[in-house]
C-alpha cells in the first residue's frame, strides 16, 4: 500500500490499473478496518477539528484518531447492548456534529448505519424508519434553530416504540437517561464487547436517495463497495495522510459519506468540521479563504452553490498556498465558467465527478494529471464500466451508442448495489444483468470522457422534438447577472411541452425577465429550444446538498399554466385554487377547486374549464367548495 502512485492522465492509465485484479489492489474490506488502518498511521493526529459555528472565531475541538476509534467502539458496544445485530439498522438524525461520526461508524460496526435527512417531513421519516425496521434512533435533542427533536417526538404515533438516544446540540439539552454520550461512556473503548466477523458483502449503510417530495428509496451499500471507493479515491486523487479538507457535506448524502468521510479517514487525513450546518453555516463563505489559511487546507471543497458563491469572493490577502492543484467536487453540473475561474484565479482544477447513491458514489472522474475537459465528468473509475445505449420502449438495450452519440447511461462494477431495500422498486433498475440504469443521458467521446447531458426525465419534448435543458441553462448562465439557471418543460396544449427557464440573479444584479428571454433566444442554438418565458426567482429551490431541485420548478411551471387556463374562465368570486400533487397511479394529479355560486353560471364555467383541460395530458379533478356539487 505504500508504493508510489502511478500518474492518471487518461483512459490508458485506468486500463493499466485494471490489469491487476481488484482483490489484489486493496488490503482491507470493511468500514471498521478502514478506520482502524487510518488511525494506525498516527493515532494522536487530529481526525477532526470541530468548529461549532464554522467561524474563524471558534476555538476548535480536536478529536484525534485514537479518540475517534475509541468512541466508535463505545458506540458499537452501546448499539449491540440495545439489540443491534448485523442485519439491524440504527437511524441517525443529526446535523454535522462529532457524534454523527461516532454513531455512523459504530452502527456500521455493530450492524447497519442509516443516516437520514433530518429536513424531510415527519411522514417521510416515519416511512423510512418503518421500511428499515428501525429499533434504535440517534437524534439531536431539543436545540434552538433545529426542529429534529420535534419531528422525532411526532414519530411515536406513526412508528411505535423506538429506543431514542439524544445528542446535545448547540445551546440544546438532553435527558440523562437517553444521552448518547453518557450511555456510550459506560462501554469499553479499547475493544468490541461482541464477536462479529464482518463479511465484506454485508450491508454497512442504508442510504436513501431523493425524497424532497414523494417517498425516498433506500439503497443498501455493502462494506466491500465502500472499501473499493476508498481505494479508488486514494489512487485517483493521490491522497496522503498530510492532506486536510473540510467536513461540511451532509452525512445523509452519498458524497459526504463515502468520499469526504470514509475516503479521508481511511488515509489518516484531517477534516475540519464547519459547524452543524456545514457549507450552509452563516460564516463559511465570509471566512472560507481565511479558514483555508489557518488550517492549511489542501483539498478545496464545496457543493456547487458554495463554489459558485466563492467565485464571487476573492481570497484577498489570505495565504492559500496549501491548496493542491486539483480537487474533486460532487456535481457533473458545475458551470464551466466556475471551473475556469478556479483554474485561472485560484490555481485549482475542479474535477467534477459523476456519481450516484446506487453506485456507492463516484462513477467517473476527470484525470488528475490529464485534461479535465471542463464540462465533462471525466473517465470511468478503475473496475467500473460505463456504456451509453439506445433503449427500446420496453427498456431493453437495442444497441450501444456511437462515439459522441447521446444515449442513456448504464453502469456496472463493484460499487453498484444489488437493488433497493424495497424489491418492488427494482423492476426497471437494471437493463441487463449487472447493468444499472442511471436515468441519465450522456455521450462518450473518442477519449472515453463521459459528458452528462441531462436526466432522461429532464428532457423537454416539444412536438416530438427532444430538447436538452442544459442548452438553455448554459446560455443563461453566460449572462453576467445570472447566478443560477434551470430549464424545465411546461405543459402546452399544442406542443405537449414548451421550455421555460427559472433564474436566480447575483446579489446586487438586475435584469428583466424580458431581457433575459431575448438574451437566451439569441444564445440558444436551436429555435425550438428557446425558452417560451424566463422567470426570475428570489431564491432557487435547492436540495439539502445544494443542487437545484427541478421537481419543484416543474410544478411551479405547471401551476402557472393551469392557473391561466382556469382564470381565463372562472370569475374572481369563485376563488379558484390550483394544486398539483403526487399521485400513485398517474404520477401527478391536478386539482381545481372553485366556490359554488349561481348554478347556471357554474355549469357553464365547469364545462369550459373541462374543455380547456382536456387538451392537456394531465389527469385532473374539479371540486366545488359547496356540498351542492362535486
Amino acid at each position: 500500500m505504500g508504493a508510489a502512485l502511478p500518474p492518471i492522465r487518461g483512459i490508458a492509465d485506468i486500463e493499466a490499473l485494471e490489469r491487476v485484479p481488484l482483490e489484489e489492489r486493496n488490503d482491507v474490506w470493511t468500514v471498521y478496518d478502514l478506520l482502524a488502518r487510518g488511525a494506525a498511521i498516527d493515532p494522536d493526529k487530529a481526525a477532526f477539528e470541530y468548529l461549532a459555528n464554522g467561524s474563524l472565531d471558534d476555538t476548535p475541538e480536536t478529536i484525534t484518531y485514537r479518540q475517534l476509534l475509541e468512541r466508535t467502539r463505545k458506540a458499537a458496544n452501546l448499539f449491540h447492548s440495545l439489540g443491534i445485530g448485523p442485519r439491524d439498522a440504527v437511524a441517525i438524525l443529526l446535523p454535522i456534529v462529532p457524534q454523527n461520526y461516532y454513531a455512523l461508524l459504530g452502527a456500521a460496526t455493530a450492524g447497519i448505519a442509516f443516516p437520514i435527512n433530518w429536513m424531510l417531513r415527519p411522514e417521510q421519516i416515519a416511512t423510512l424508519l418503518q421500511a428499515a425496521r428501525i429499533k434504535v434512533v440517534v437524534a439531536l435533542g431539543p436545540t434552538p434553530e433545529f426542529d429534529i427533536w420535534e419531528k422525532v417526538t411526532a414519530l411515536a404515533e406513526r412508528v411505535g416504540a423506538l429506543k431514542v438516544l439524544q445528542v446535545k446540540g448547540p445551546g440544546g439539552s438532553t435527558e440523562e437517561a437517553s444521552d448518547f454520550d453518557a450511555l456510550s461512556a459506560q462501554h469499553s473503548g479499547t475493544r468490541l464487547e461482541f464477536d462479529r466477523v464482518i463479511d465484506p458483502h454485508d450491508v454497512a449503510l442504508y442510504v436513501h436517495t431523493g425524497g424532497t417530495t414523494g417517498m425516498p428509496k433506500i439503497a443498501p451499500l455493502i462494506h466491500r463497495a465502500i472499501a473499493y471507493k476508498a481505494w479508488a479515491y486514494r489512487v485517483l486523487l493521490a491522497q496522503e495522510p498530510r492532506h486536510c479538507g473540510f467536513a461540511a457535506h451532509p452525512l445523509f448524502h452519498i458524497g459526504g459519506l463515502v468520499h469526504h468521510t470514509m475516503g479521508s479517514l481511511a488515509r489518516g487525513m484531517t477534516s475540519v468540521i464547519l459547524g452543524p450546518m456545514g457549507f450552509r453555516s452563516r460564516n463559511v463563505i465570509r471566512d472560507y479563504w481565511k479558514l483555508v489559511e489557518r488550517y492549511r487546507i489542501t483539498d478545496l471543497g464545496g457543493v456547487p452553490t458554495t463554489l459558485g458563491a466563492l467565485a464571487n469572493v476573492p481570497p484577498g490577502d489570505a495565504d492559500i498556498s496549501s491548496l493542491r492543484p486539483y480537487t474533486m467536487t460532487g456535481s457533473a453540473g458545475l458551470p464551466v465558467r466556475v471551473s475556469q475561474y478556479f483554474a485561472d484565479k485560484i490555481g485549482v482544477r475542479i474535477l467534477s465527478n459523476y456519481g450516484m447513491t446506487e453506485n456507492t458514489a463516484t462513477i467517473c472522474l476527470p484525470p488528475r494529471d490529464g485534461d479535465p475537459k471542463f464540462g465533462s465528468s471525466g473517465i470511468h473509475l478503475p473496475y467500473t464500466k460505463v456504456r451509453t445505449v439506445v433503449l427500446d420502449e420496453a427498456g431493453n438495450v437495442q444497441r450501444d451508442c456511437r462515439v459522441e452519440e447521446i444515449g442513456q447511461i448504464i453502469i456496472s462494477g463493484p460499487g453498484v448495489i444489488s437493488g433497493y431495500l424495497d424489491e418492488s422498486l427494482n423492476r426497471n433498475l437494471f437493463v441487463e444483468k449487472g447493468w444499472l440504469r442511471t436515468g441519465d443521458l450522456g455521450r462518450l467521446d473518442a477519449n472515453s470522457y463521459l459528458w452528462v447531458t441531462g436526466r432522461a426525465k429532464d428532457l423537454i419534448i416539444r412536438s416530438g422534438h427532444n430538447i436538452d435543458p442544459l442548452v438553455i441553462e448554459q446560455a443563461l448562465m453566460s449572462h453576467e447577472a445570472v447566478a443560477l439557471a434551470a430549464a424545465v418543460g411546461k405543459p402546452d396544449a399544442y406542443a405537449g411541452e414548451l421550455p421555460i427557464a427559472f433564474v436566480q440573479l447575483k446579489p446586487g444584479a438586475s435584469s428583466s425577465e424580458e431581457a433575459l428571454q431575448e438574451y437566451a433566444r439569441a444564445k440558444v442554438p436551436e429555435r425550438a429550444a428557446a425558452p417560451s418565458e424566463v422567470v426570475v426567482l428570489e431564491s432557487m429551490p435547492l436540495t439539502a446538498v445544494g443542487k437545484i431541485f427541478k421537481p419543484e420548478l416543474r410544478d411551479r411551471a405547471a401551476r402557472r399554466v393551469f392557473s391561466d387556463v382556469v382564470l381565463a374562465t372562472a370569475t374572481e368570486d369563485m376563488d379558484p385554487a390550483i394544486s398539483i400533487e403526487p399521485d400513485p397511479v398517474h404520477g401527478k394529479l391536478l386539482t381545481v377547486t372553485l366556490s359554488h355560486g349561481n348554478a347556471e353560471r357554474d355549469g357553464a364555467v365547469e364545462r369550459a374549464i373541462r374543455a380547456a383541460l382536456e387538451r392537456f395530458t394531465i389527469v385532473y379533478k374539479l371540486c366545488w367548495r359547496s356540498a351542492h356539487k362535486t
